[in-house]
């Protein structure tokens, strides 16, 4: 998908999520810039193959995404959870096409004492429970207790959420699917690479995130030299794109001005 016009922002979405995720981002940034978002492999509008993925298989799709968009210009390259692990990846493979790199509620490691209970609880939420349990399950998860009770206090919020949690999601992606998804996920370990990076490079994590320990925004902001870490006080791990969407967009957006040409 791309909206907009100018240089361009390449927006990865996470594990089991859908480019749906960036609604709020999309909207606002179409306005300033060109916006171009995608489903790679294994959900929504992508192909499904049924083996597992890597980490270079996303990077190459991103980047064949690019070239088909005939997009030949440095981009600014933002990612969300593995979203974020990918752009890491990218921009290791392609550093001369990277303008500025943001990164997400991500890692640079995967880390099994935290993904292993959440994958689980995810597997149980699309094969075990019903919607609406599984809607609430998927709210503990990634959103604040102050958020949980404004979604569950305003029908239009609580509608728009549940439609882009639940019904598109459970349409858009199997358990095999993210499982061949998650394969990537367990190989990914940038840790030894990330001093390559040079990019301007803003980094933003909730201080409540129940995926990514607010440990790994630290370590990355550390490893990467030309790096911003802003943390966000109380936020979950979904809650960046969302539960306070417009101060996060001029967040990114101010940063972005600074390196626009």
């Amino acid at each position: 998908m791309k909206r907009g016009k100018g240089e361009p922002l390449v927006l990865i979405q996470g594990w089991a999520t859908t480019l749906d995720g960036w609604a709020f981002q999309i909207s606002f940034f179409r306005r300033k810039m060109m916006v171009v978002a995608l489903d790679n492999r294994g959900i929504g509008g992508s192909s499904r193959p049924n083996y597992p993925c890597t980490m270079n298989m996303f990077v190459d799709e991103t980047k064949a995404l690019l070239d088909s968009l005939g997009i030949q210009q440095k981009i600014h390259l933002c990612g969300i959870s593995m979203g974020g692990m990918i752009a890491q990846n990218y921009v290791l493979k392609h550093s001369d096409m990277v303008k500025t790199l943001i990164l997400l509620s991500t890692t640079p490691y995967y880390r099994e004492e935290f993904a292993q209970p959440i994958m689980e609880e995810y597997r149980a939420i699309m094969q075990d429970l019903d919607l609406e349990e599984g809607f609430k399950r998927k709210l503990d998860l990634m959103f604040s207790e102050s958020f949980i009770k404004r979604v569950n206090e305003d029908d239009v919020l609580r509608n728009t959420l549940f439609d882009t949690l639940m019904i598109k999601s459970a349409s858009n992606a199997s358990w095999q699917d993210l499982e061949n998804r998650g394969a990537a996920l367990i190989k990914h370990d940038t840790r030894n690479s990330l001093q390559k990076i040079t990019q301007p490079t803003l980094i933003m994590h909730g201080t409540k995130d129940k995926f990514i320990p607010i440990e790994d925004a630290h370590l990355l902001d550390e490893k990467i030299s030309n790096s911003k870490l802003i943390t966000l006080e109380g936020f979950g791990h979904g809650s960046i794109l969302i539960e306070d969407a417009e101060r996060v967009n001029n967040l990114i957006w101010n940063f972005i001005q600074e390196h626009l040409d």
